[in-house]
């Protein structure tokens, strides 16, 4: 925990030397984060909320992050299987391949909800399977924000020192998770819908 706290106070730290490219510097910050993966997203998402408060965090990294995942799922269906697996962990791909196609905009969308999982090598491994862009960039929308603007309100100190606006905080993304899985079938519908108006104009 303690090593965690300091690498969030070395981020400050080093983005502040910047003065008033400080914002701009963060916001390439977040979007590099996610292709070559330096610092796990939840740090430097703490950050933005501590320097930039919860609102301008918050902008500032969803935008950042949301370019990195698209860029990562990009480089991945331009280079292709035998690059990205070169340096993707082979429990990974392993556990990708196992999962079913019919099942694979599910479960991608719950390991961007989740915390615990390695968001950033799924944008990659993503990229490897048939999925088409419009969808993959919609999962990680609807998955990756919550945990986004969760962190940037504790990087924010809104939550510091007040149990209540957590459990409020904390309540909501649990709606939020449970409206989307409750209708994971209306969601799986738009998707598949999308991807065969894609096939029909290709």
């Amino acid at each position: 925990m303690l090593e965690y706290l300091d690498s969030v106070d070395a981020v400050k730290q080093w983005l502040l030397r910047f003065g008033g490219w400080t914002p701009f510097i963060y916001f390439l910050f977040q979007i590099l984060q996610v292709i070559i993966a330096p610092l796990p997203g939840g740090t430097t998402t703490l950050v933005g909320g501590a320097l930039f408060g919860w609102i301008k965090g918050f902008l500032l990294s969803e935008a950042g992050i949301m370019i990195g995942t698209a860029a990562a799922f990009g480089i991945a269906k331009k280079l292709g299987r035998p690059v990205i697996l070169k340096w993707v962990p082979s429990k990974w791909t392993d556990k990708l391949d196992s999962i079913r196609d019919s099942r694979l905009n599910m479960v991608l969308f719950l390991i961007f909800l989740f915390p615990g999982f390695p968001d950033d090598i799924f944008c990659y491994l993503a990229g490897l399977t048939k999925m088409n862009f419009k969808s993959f960039m919609l999962i990680a929308l609807l998955g990756r924000t919550p945990g986004f603007l969760m962190t940037t309100l504790m990087g924010a100190g809104i939550m510091q020192d007040n149990p209540v606006r957590l459990v409020i905080v904390l309540g909501l993304y649990g709606i939020f998770a449970g409206v989307l899985i409750f209708n994971k079938k209306r969601m799986e519908t738009y998707l598949e819908n999308s991807k065969k108006r894609k096939g029909d104009h290709s």
